[in-house]
């Protein structure tokens, strides 16, 4: 009997700090983090609304979250640039052929017929606000904007921002923006020198007006003066712990197989630089430097001119870097859309091996789900 009394005792007590347990984990019980993600290869191609692939153009892609659950990809064409939509980052689908109508304030400077080139999106206070390079072949116009109540709404073309000759940069094309406390910088240039300046707080003028800025615009990458592929354009920076990463596009981007464009990176402490590369070797008053984000190398035959790039970070905290590319695919005819994730040595980023991945299947990026 006293053997059974004190097993019942010891099963009493066991029952006991099981009930007590299970009620402590229970109190403890934080929801788990769920994320999705797509497989996807290069080339990415977007699709139509009834699921036939988009094989035209996508060239100087700039993704970016919406306040609506979707992302966006804006990028060069049909006079007044292209817009592409996606829940994932991977699945992605034509939205609008053209953002807006081709700007024609650039018509009286004579040329080549200006258009739409390398856009870029943005949220400034209760705007978004679609800036966009004028510009034809050999025919720079300046920057232009137009603003929208939603980044899925119709957005109304405001014109100029200001041209070339005003801001005093030879090639004032490719905007990009960078958002930082109650400072809007722009970094704007293409192979004669990038600067960066600062707008106004609602990101529609130039901060103190154009000949303040023309005056106090800081040289970020590249050199001042004539035509030069071996300098920088195409500019995108992000901030990642204590460092800006400059992210450029060098060589010639546009001549299908023959095109050499590739991205390369310098850091910096100050948002204004200077812009140095893994030598040490600062990007601003020179040519050829940077660390080689992605290139396809001499002697690559499935694709070529992988560049103008923007990057975005998924739910994971994940990098990844869209940019084009032309393949082979389509006999190297036209820029096409490719996906990859930056990988980090020693705090410097590149695509693994710096190249890119190609008829790959790849994972990408996760994006946070409801949890339980």
């Amino acid at each position: 009997m006293k053997n059974k009394k004190a097993l019942g005792t010891i099963i009493l007590l066991s029952v006991c700090c099981l009930f007590s347990c299970n009620k402590e984990n229970q109190n403890n019980h934080e929801p788990s983090i769920n994320y999705s993600t797509e497989y996807y290869q290069n080339v990415v191609y977007p699709k139509y609304k009834n699921g036939k692939k988009y094989k035209d153009e996508v060239a100087d892609p700039s993704v970016v979250k919406g306040d609506d659950g979707y992302y966006y990809l804006f990028s060069t064409g049909n006079g007044g640039g292209k817009c592409f939509r996606s829940s994932d980052l991977v699945n992605w689908y034509i939205y609008k052929n053209s953002v807006i109508s081709r700007p024609t304030w650039g018509d009286d400077k004579g040329g080549a017929t200006p258009s739409v080139w390398a856009p870029d999106c943005i949220k400034i206070k209760d705007k978004w606000i679609y800036y966009y390079s004028l510009s034809g072949w050999g025919n720079p116009i300046g920057i232009g904007y137009a603003i929208s109540d939603s980044i899925s709404g119709d957005f109304i073309d405001k014109g100029k921002l200001f041209t070339c000759e005003e801001i005093g940069i030879q090639n004032a094309i490719d905007p990009c923006i960078y958002i930082e406390d109650d400072h809007i910088y722009m970094a704007v240039g293409s192979f004669q020198g990038v600067c960066i300046f600062e707008l106004s707080d609602d990101g529609m003028s130039l901060l103190n007006g154009a000949v303040y800025q023309k005056k106090n615009k800081t040289l970020i990458a590249g050199e001042f003066g004539n035509w030069n592929g071996a300098t920088y354009e195409g500019s995108y920076i992000i901030k990642k712990d204590d460092y800006y990463y400059y992210f450029g596009s060098m060589g010639t981007c546009c001549v299908g197989k023959n095109s050499t464009y590739k991205v390369v990176v310098g850091r910096s402490k100050n948002i204004l630089g200077p812009y140095i590369d893994d030598n040490k070797m600062p990007l601003a008053d020179t040519t050829g430097k940077g660390k080689i984000v992605v290139w396809a190398g001499g002697k690559i035959t499935d694709y070529a001119g992988t560049g103008h790039n923007s990057i975005i970070k998924d739910d994971k905290g994940d990098y990844w870097m869209y940019y084009h590319s032309y393949v082979k695919d389509d006999d190297f005819n036209t820029r096409h859309l490719m996906i990859d994730k930056l990988v980090w040595n020693n705090d410097w980023p590149s695509v693994e091996g710096n190249k890119p991945s190609y008829n790959e299947e790849i994972e990408g990026p996760a994006i946070l789900v409801e949890g339980d």
